[in-house]
């Protein structure tokens, strides 16, 4: 019987079981793999006190840090959470652990183009975020594949740091909002290829070359890029809680401001959330938020006086 347990194994999935341990919690973090999608960036510069770093090596910092306060972790797939009369159940793979509390920070699942050499290349050349990684395409050759509105942020920011940008698609316009489509146009480092399908990405230790084809001619040729901006947004494996909390149209789970959600007792944090920025840093905010709530409604819970808000003693101490 655990005091709380963290799906996930990310940042979000640690920084909540590193606040929420130095609380004295007895916790255990069960995440399907280490890392998260911080394994697919090489290089993080953005975030706070740290310089330079991977995102496997930040996962991995932070959960030595957690571990330090005797967190435990469990390496595997989480199949089902039910609730209890007095707690909730969590099974993985064929074992069932229990918990007063449950945070849910798992976080998202890029869409993939699903061709040859993308598996091989991720965090090497293939990035899914333009915001964390397009800074360090500055003045190189890079190519945005995807739709809708995401894909067309992704070219704007690539005009301001890349030499040249190729923005691909399917039909012989972009998609999305006519406003964003209109400041594309304008951007003279910026080339449409039109009805164009990728075929396969080629690199050694990084993105080399893309193989295209023509979808109306099925013409085939190379194209050299230093970088491969995938923008077709994200899938949430929400599913084994969707009867359980409540999340919106995207299968996102839906968060007060204390990061608690639709079933006492049950918090979340990190991508998986209603939150509309995903970044590390956020995640990492989110996860503190959502340790601190959870110690404090498992103190109530047990009839224990409960966290004072930071915002509330200062105003204590100015009216004394």
């Amino acid at each position: 019987m655990y005091d709380l347990i963290i799906v996930g194994g990310g940042v979000a999935a640690f920084t909540s079981a590193l606040f929420a341990a130095r609380r004295g919690l007895k916790i255990l973090v069960i995440g399907k793999d280490i890392g998260g999608q911080a394994n697919y960036t090489d290089l993080i510069e953005n975030f706070p006190g740290i310089e330079a770093t991977g995102g496997y090596e930040l996962v991995s910092s932070i959960k030595s840090q957690a571990e330090y306060w005797g967190i435990e972790v469990l390496q595997a797939e989480v199949s089902r959470i039910k609730q209890a009369s007095d707690s909730f159940v969590v099974q993985a793979y064929q074992k069932q652990y229990k918990a007063s509390a449950i945070i849910l920070a798992f976080g998202k699942t890029p869409r993939d183009l699903g061709v040859t050499g993308e598996e091989e290349l991720k965090g090497k050349g293939i990035s899914y975020c333009a915001s964390c990684d397009m800074p360090l395409y500055k003045k190189k050759i890079v190519t945005v594949a995807g739709v809708g509105d995401i894909n067309l942020d992704a070219i704007i920011l690539a005009s301001k740091f890349a030499k040249k940008a190729y923005a691909l698609s399917k039909t012989d316009k972009l998609s999305g909002h006519p406003a964003l489509i209109k400041a594309v146009s304008k951007k003279k480092n910026v080339e449409m290829v039109p009805f164009v399908q990728i075929l396969s990405i080629k690199g050694k230790d990084h993105v080399e070359e893309l193989r295209l084809k023509n979808i109306k001619t099925d013409q085939q040729w190379t194209l050299k890029t230093d970088g491969l901006f995938v923008e077709l947004g994200y899938i949430v494996h929400s599913g084994f809680v969707r009867d359980l909390v409540a999340t919106d149209e995207q299968g996102q789970i839906m968060v007060n401001d204390d990061q608690s959600t639709s079933v006492p007792g049950i918090f979340a944090a990190g991508d998986v959330t209603n939150g509309p920025y995903k970044q590390a840093v956020i995640s990492a905010g989110e996860a503190a938020n959502a340790a601190l709530a959870a110690y404090d409604w498992l103190q109530q819970k047990h009839g224990a006086r409960g966290l004072t808000s930071d915002w509330t003693q200062i105003k204590k101490v100015n009216k004394s």
